[in-house]
């Protein structure tokens, strides 16, 4: 790809689905932008994954914490003046146990939220530079779950699952999903996809012929939510590349979108 080839930026690439779209991302010839608190964590990743060094060369990788503003923005921002032109979102946080087996929890109950609200707050700023003027905003891609919607989005068995395990994820992912939903009305984003990802799996990637995709949302509320049990890491990776990162169309744009087997 050319040098005017657009950046994408990740926020939480050590995790499998932003890791796997990244990996995608640059092996198509991209020039990628990650913040991760520990770089050679990520580093590492990649190397696993075999990844020739033409690709590896397009990654720059700063260090620091999705939740500082600064951090934040030297990842949003190539060089003086330039914005990146999409942002994956991959953060989430780490399942903990609690004294009570039936209430578990997170390392971070807020990550999503405080996470995509620093990065949202730092777009806000960029653009408050007359040098960005001319940039186009980014599109955020936010890695989020089923299990929440008002529409069912999940099979009947696992509702009492999702219910007794997930409660406390399902409330930060919502108000994350609340908070890009909010920044495009108020035009500090020029769209976002919500991808909503049935129960995932470190399985294979089995391809974009074998997963299920629908959405809420959007002018076109489609067919609604694809109900299925599960989904491997990998391909909701591909599916964010495919879709979004490399996707020329827009059928997704302002769309809460499942995919699942």
């Amino acid at each position: 790809m050319s040098s005017t080839t657009p950046t994408i930026a990740f926020f939480g690439a050590t995790g499998g689905c932003a890791l796997a779209a990244l990996v995608a991302t640059l092996e198509a010839g991209y020039q990628a932008r990650a913040l991760a608190r520990t770089p050679q964590r990520l580093t590492s990743l990649l190397e696993k994954r075999g990844l020739k060094p033409e690709a590896t060369s397009k990654l720059v990788i700063l260090q620091g914490n999705a939740k500082d503003q600064d951090a934040v923005t030297k990842t949003l921002v190539p060089s003086p003046g330039t914005v990146v032109d999409k942002i994956v979102f991959g953060i989430g946080g780490t399942p903990k146990l609690t004294p009570n087996p039936l209430k578990p929890t997170l390392d971070d109950p807020l990550v999503c939220q405080s996470s995509m609200s620093t990065i949202l707050a730092s777009i806000a700023d960029i653009f408050t530079d007359p040098s960005y003027a001319q940039q186009q905003r980014p599109l955020v891609t936010a890695v989020s779950t089923t299990g929440m919607s008002a529409k069912r989005d999940i099979p009947l068995a696992m509702i009492p699952l999702y219910h007794w395990l997930l409660p406390i994820p399902h409330a930060d992912k919502k108000v994350m999903e609340e908070s890009a939903e909010k920044a495009k009305a108020e035009g500090v984003i020029r769209d976002f996809v919500i991808v909503k990802a049935s129960l995932l799996t470190d399985g294979k990637r089995l391809g974009s012929e074998k997963v299920r995709v629908g959405w809420e949302g959007g002018e076109a509320e489609g067919k609604g939510p694809a109900v299925g049990y599960t989904i491997s890491r990998e391909d909701v990776g591909g599916f964010i590349f495919e879709g979004v990162v490399d996707g020329k169309k827009a059928e997704y744009l302002g769309k809460k979108v499942t995919v699942t087997y």
